[in-house]
């Protein structure tokens, strides 16, 4: 009985309220997301599937105690005796697991914060130091040096916490996609020139190369420019002065194709297993170049199987890498408004 003091309204508010409360709490899908874990490892999924296991072993050893012995006092204590041990195993199991996903959800709500409020101070050093290069003419020559060291070393900074960021997403299962038709060799001819003012500090070569004919695909263009970005980066960040990066797009059937190769560093045999995993870095690369948080390469595998890609790569240490990407050519069939993006 509800108080009488509620009106009719109040108590179909009340019953609406308990009743999505209660199926909430049963809708195991959305509590392993709150966990940020697969289903297979959610504690609220091993607990049912304790209870159905619970329930089997039950009606098994009863069928079995009375086949085998047909005394209830034996069926009774074997029963009991069953479900008391696999009650107290699951438990443990169960807890495990709970305390496990606990911790992943605390380290994944951790870095989320505090990538979230390093951003805004970083952000703001960043436009006071360009404030600073670009006003003031005065500065001593070995000022000027020191605040363009800074500016580069909270550049590095920001992308870390935007990497962060994105790792954060990708395992979140968050990433939010806004596709729209893009001419590739455009837009890669456009990162090229982006990149040239580095290649040039590097004393690198940088060249591009495209087919006549356009090619259209039909992805997100920020996480587009991200791929693109990171594989260039990389090439020229890994290769040695007067050494040569060269970018080419072509037709690969129904797909388009593009490589970044270069005659860098290379990667170790030994490691090229490891290449997309996270925070990984090939042996030679921390001797090469010591900074580097080993995120870009898995973002870009994450985010190209994401937009329906396929991304991967051919190396020799010493000699050079070639990292490739290939996303479905664009046919026109999407049902949705599109403008092209160059």
């Amino acid at each position: 009985m509800y108080p009488i003091f509620y009106s009719s309204q109040e108590r179909y508010i009340i019953v609406a309220m308990m009743l999505k409360d209660f199926f909430e709490r049963i809708n195991i899908q959305k509590q392993c997301q709150q966990y940020h874990v697969s289903i297979l490892a959610c504690p609220e999924f091993l607990f049912l599937i304790l209870g159905m296991i619970i329930i089997g072993a039950m009606v098994g050893t009863t069928v079995l105690a009375e086949r085998y012995s047909g005394e209830p006092d034996v069926v009774v204590i074997s029963v009991s005796v069953t479900t008391a041990l696999l009650f107290i195993i699951g438990n443990a199991i169960v807890s495990s697991f709970q305390r496990l996903a606990d911790a992943a959800r605390m380290k994944s709500d951790f870095v989320n914060i505090v990538s979230h409020q390093l951003r805004s101070p970083l952000s703001a050093i960043k436009w006071q130091l360009e404030l600073m290069l670009e006003t003031d003419k005065n500065v001593p020559p070995e000022a000027h040096h020191t605040v363009t060291g800074l500016k580069d070393q909270n550049e590095r900074m920001i992308n870390l916490v935007n990497d962060l960021l994105e790792v954060n997403r990708i395992e979140d299962d968050r990433i939010i996609l806004r596709p729209s038709v893009i001419e590739l060799d455009a837009f890669v001819e456009g990162a090229c020139r982006e990149y040239q003012p580095l290649a040039s500090n590097y004393e690198i070569s940088l060249s591009f190369e495209c087919p006549e004919r356009p090619l259209l695909i039909f992805v997100d263009e920020s996480k587009l420019r991200w791929v693109v970005n990171n594989l260039i980066d990389n090439a020229l960040r890994y290769t040695l002065k007067k050494g040569e990066v060269s970018v080419s797009l072509k037709h690969d059937g129904d797909r388009a194709r593009g490589e970044v190769a270069d005659d860098g560093i290379g990667i170790p045999l030994k490691d090229q297993a490891h290449i997309f995993t996270k925070f990984f870095r090939a042996e030679n690369a921390f001797r090469f170049r010591t900074e580097g948080s080993g995120l870009g390469l898995y973002i870009v595998r994450a985010l190209t199987l994401t937009m329906g890609g396929k991304v991967g790569f051919a190396s020799l240490e010493g000699k050079g890498s070639t990292f490739w990407f290939e996303f479905p050519l664009y046919k026109g069939t999407s049902q949705k408004q599109t403008t092209i993006i160059r």
